[in-house]
């Protein structure tokens, strides 16, 4: 079940503790991307129009007050999403009755609506989209995991030289735009000579040395918590040496 419908079907416990809000900020944050990836598909291979899900009443409410909070109160997304869930459990429940009624009678007509659309697509079609939908889950899992990683401490990979001398450089640019002026630094950076290079080398490999050791390190603080889906496998090998 995902978590739209889930919300759906128990829209009476939406809390505000801090998942709920971080899921639920993100959910419209994806919905929109996700949005814009099938308008791409849809143009590309001119398919007719995706029907679009209707949202349960908690997101109607978000939607159409969002921006108000964020401007009344001067809250950032998140804070506002927080307001929300706290105001709609003290929304007047004939009127969530009423939402709840027109949204299942929506939903009704989307999924028919959704059934004549299938039928419509070509094998090729069928397949696009899927490949854009199969695409989409990799994208959301790969934030996931790096917010994951974030968030236990996984060491950052260091700059290399020559991104050592970009970061030096950049700050140069003045008023030239920032796409024009890289080029211009990769061009001064393939002119340099290796002396002139070498404080920026030297540097890298002293930070590249650094960051090996905070992985391996890293990597057997994970392994004695059993997080060994987060470790590399020469890792795990060299564990087993050791015991």
């Amino acid at each position: 079940m995902g978590f739209k419908q889930f919300l759906t079907n128990n829209w009476r416990l939406v809390n505000s503790n801090n998942l709920f809000i971080n899921r639920c900020a993100n959910s419209v944050l994806e919905s929109h991307n996700i949005g814009y990836a099938q308008k791409s598909v849809v143009n590309k291979l001119q398919l007719p129009l995706k029907p679009k899900k209707p949202s349960p009443p908690f997101f109607q409410y978000l939607k159409e007050r969002r921006q108000e909070v964020i401007e009344k109160h001067n809250l950032n997304f998140k804070d506002a999403i927080r307001y929300l869930s706290e105001s709609w459990k003290d929304f007047d429940e004939d009127t969530k009755k009423k939402m709840t009624d027109i949204y299942n009678k929506e939903l009704e007509q989307y999924k028919d609506n959704m059934k004549i659309f299938n039928q419509n697509l070509t094998v090729d079609q069928k397949n696009e989209l899927f490949r854009v939908k199969y695409e989409q889950i990799e994208q959301r899992t790969k934030r996931k995991l790096k917010k994951e990683l974030k968030e236990l401490g996984k060491p950052r990979k260091p700059l290399t030289a020559y991104l050592k001398y970009v970061t030096e450089e950049i700050k140069n640019h003045g008023n030239e735009p920032v796409q024009t002026y890289m080029v211009t630094v990769a061009n001064k950076w393939k002119e340099m000579d290796e002396n002139q290079k070498s404080k920026y080398i030297e540097s890298a490999a002293i930070d590249n040395e650094n960051y090996k050791n905070a992985l391996l390190k890293w990597e057997n603080d994970m392994i004695k918590v059993g997080r060994l889906d987060l470790v590399r496998a020469r890792a795990l090998s060299k564990d087993d040496t050791d015991n």
